[in-house]
């Protein structure tokens, strides 16, 4: 398992090709998540042990943060603005038409801390696991994510390995 966040960046970006290979083969392979699911999870689990999310933190630098109507109201009162306050300032869209944090890296992320965390959205308590449920769904994302998140390369790479 590798653990050095450079040389990780740096994989992921030559071995781009490969899973993207990968990627599409498993979509024919797969027709459903069964099966798929649990052993992306484990691995996904496992890699989170070893992976320091504050020594990295590129989720919150580079993803989208998707957000609801329970997590604006959240958040808006955890920064203490009304709902519309807070969604005139900081909710957009993005490319796919989600309702997200309207800039990245998320305006709430301090040397590498969120410093919301007890309020985050639900799409942050539940990454990087969420990715693992419904697994043959969330491949293209799976195959994003590969570049951003070390504990996602390395369970990728482990699946790769297995497979």
């Amino acid at each position: 398992m590798e653990k050095d966040l450079k040389k990780i960046k740096r994989l992921a970006a030559e071995r781009e090709e490969e899973v993207d290979a990968f990627i599409a083969w498993l979509k024919l392979r797969f027709d459903s998540s069964e099966g798929l699911d649990s052993r992306l999870g484990e691995l996904i689990e496992e890699a989170l042990r070893e992976v320091d999310c504050t020594a990295c933190a590129r989720c919150c630098k580079e993803a989208y943060v998707v957000v609801d109507t329970a997590d604006i109201a959240r958040l808006a009162k955890a920064v203490g603005m009304k709902r519309s306050e807070f969604r005139a300032e900081y909710i957009g869209k993005n490319e796919d038409g989600d309702t997200c944090i309207n800039r990245r890296p998320c305006p709430f992320l301090n040397r590498n801390m969120c410093t919301i965390y007890e309020s985050r959205p639900d799409c942050c308590r539940e990454y990087p696991d969420s990715l693992a449920v419904d697994a043959t769904e969330n491949l293209d994302n799976i195959n994003a994510n590969y570049l951003v998140c070390p504990a996602v390369f390395n369970a990728l790479e482990a699946l790769r390995d297995f497979l």
